[in-house]
């Protein structure tokens, strides 16, 4: 696999990472997502599905990373040395991508099946987080349910969504008397490529006008991120921006 043309191709299409080359970078990154035992998410191919895995192992002198099983394991084919596989983590809320080729398949008495690849010659590096935000398609019909106060559940639709937060449509007489800077809880929150719905307390940052009548707008930041949701929602939002970018081109 010739991992630098990769690299210009679709993964390039994300114009907010940047790219790193240094090998000390690279392997200062693997170290930590090993280290701290993080999920990652695997593709076969660019537009494949997405699979977890776990970095269980480096190899820092011999430059090598290993894979364990993907999960789920009934959905995975069988993979063979030279696959591609395309793997995007998220850490610290940084988010990093690379496409690594499989080298050997391994059988481990503690950990079952390894993937063991070389270190990715390059890595793609998204460190700011507050640009990426995505505007989810009108086919998009998600919905989250949020209680604001001693208020009922009110049922909205997700509008658009990044790694520190989301945006609603509700109704304006629903919303009532909530005001900015309010802890309102959230649940049901389902994202594509989630296998779990999101809940907790988000504060609401903003309101304003949605083009619908009667409708507003509610922007709400997450309190508190834990890294299984914040991975969620760089998931979700990769996502839908890689299916954006795959039509216009870009």
């Amino acid at each position: 696999m010739n991992q630098n043309q990769n690299h210009s191709g679709r993964q390039g299409n994300f114009e907010n990472y940047d790219l790193i080359s240094d090998p000390v970078r690279i392997a200062g990154a693997l170290a930590e997502i090993n280290r701290h035992l993080i999920l990652v998410s695997v593709r076969l191919d660019a537009d494949g599905p997405l699979y977890d895995a776990h970095v269980v192992r480096i190899d820092q002198e011999g430059q090598r990373l290993f894979l364990d099983g993907l999960e789920p394991a009934e959905a995975v084919p069988c993979l063979s040395p030279g696959q591609d596989l395309f793997v995007f983590a998220t850490m610290r809320g940084i988010a990093v991508r690379f496409a690594v080729s499989v080298d050997d398949v391994l059988s481990d008495e503690r950990d079952g099946i390894l993937y063991a690849c070389s270190y990715p010659e390059q890595m793609l590096y998204l460190q700011r987080r507050d640009l990426f935000r995505v505007q989810l398609p009108r086919y998009a019909q998600h919905t989250a349910s949020i209680r604001c106060a001693e208020g009922e559940d009110i049922v909205a639709r997700l509008i658009d969504l990044s790694v520190r937060g989301f945006c609603l449509e509700a109704k304006a007489s629903e919303l009532g008397d909530t005001r900015i800077g309010q802890r309102c809880r959230y649940q049901d929150l389902y994202l594509p490529e989630n296998r779990t719905a999101l809940s907790g307390v988000a504060t609401l940052v903003n309101l304003r006008a949605s083009p619908n009548p009667d409708m507003l707008y509610a922007g709400f930041t997450i309190e508190d991120m834990d890294p299984l949701t914040e991975r969620s929602l760089m998931r979700a939002a990769l996502y839908y921006y890689q299916r954006e970018a795959g039509k216009t081109g870009a």
